[in-house]
């Protein structure tokens, strides 16, 4: 795959989103799943019937998914669900997979007919992850395929769907250059945010007024931080802005300015921005 589509804003899927729905959406489709199927061969164990069995892997291996999207989420490069990408998304989840078949492969070694020594092989171990991740990554890869609709949107369609869904009331956090600096707000509250010196001047609409809060922080990372919500857009080289607040445009091919509600200060669009700006969303502004 190329590394342009790996690095595509994805959303979250919603296993990794919500760890305690997930792991109960896991185990309840893995537990009816093998007592419907019996895929893949599985067998009771030596000490339980089959359904007992089946409930103590699935339930053993929901909880240990459940927990590791938990801690995985705590790490710096999952942390934000603002920064996903397809590849964090594969990589997310193949972790998670990984960990859910070596689960199966030493749960065995307690439910399963003593073996001994003859069961720490690598055939063995295959045989675990081969189930696991077979069975697993079905609703994985259901939620997952849900979401690739955004694939296919173009920019002010996905603008638009967000705004169906609303998503605009998603809660947005901002990491300043200082680490005990950090700014949170609802999406649609931004309705620019403008570079100024060593600060990125946000103006939210707030109680029916413009709030400017300043975090020190270059606009190119604050546009990395909100580049997976589709209504927040870099026009020019110092601003970002809210396109659900584009009002309406004035000028030419030679450089124009947005009018931006709720503020009277016109926002230059870039000239090099105008054409992409123009195709995208010239259905929507006057």
């Amino acid at each position: 795959m190329h590394t342009s589509f790996l690095a595509k804003r994805y959303p979250q899927n919603f296993l990794v989103s919500k760890p305690l729905t997930g792991a109960l959406i896991l185990f309840l489709f893995s537990f009816l799943f093998t007592l419907l199927y019996h895929p893949l061969s599985v067998h009771k164990s030596f000490y339980f019937g089959f359904e007992t069995t089946m409930l103590i892997y699935t339930a053993a291996t929901a909880i240990t998914a459940g927990l590791l999207i938990f801690l995985l989420k705590r790490i710096p490069y999952f942390r934000n669900e603002l920064k996903w990408t397809i590849s964090r998304e594969i990589l997310f989840i193949l972790l998670v997979l990984l960990v859910m078949g070596i689960t199966v492969f030493l749960l065995a070694f307690a439910i399963e007919e003593p073996a001994g020594a003859s069961r720490w092989n690598i055939s063995t171990f295959l045989d675990s992850m081969k189930h696991a991740v077979l069975i697993y990554i079905v609703p994985f890869a259901f939620f997952s395929l849900i979401n690739a609709r955004f694939l296919f949107l173009d920019f002010r369609s996905k603008v638009d769907a967000l705004h169906q869904e609303g998503k605009q009331e998603l809660m947005v956090h901002i990491d300043s250059s200082l680490k005990k600096e950090t700014l949170d707000f609802r999406a649609d509250e931004l309705v620019y945010a403008m570079a100024d010196g060593n600060y990125v001047m946000f103006h939210l609409f707030r109680d029916n007024s413009i709030k400017k809060i300043p975090i020190r922080n270059s606009i190119a990372d604050i546009e990395d931080q909100l580049k997976l919500i589709p209504m927040f857009y870099r026009c020019h080289r110092g601003f970002i802005i809210n396109l659900l607040h584009v009002e309406s445009k004035k000028g030419n091919a030679s450089g124009y300015t947005l009018k931006m509600k709720p503020v009277s200060e016109r926002i230059p669009v870039a000239r090099n921005r105008i054409r992409d700006f123009d195709r995208l969303f010239s259905n929507s502004l006057s």
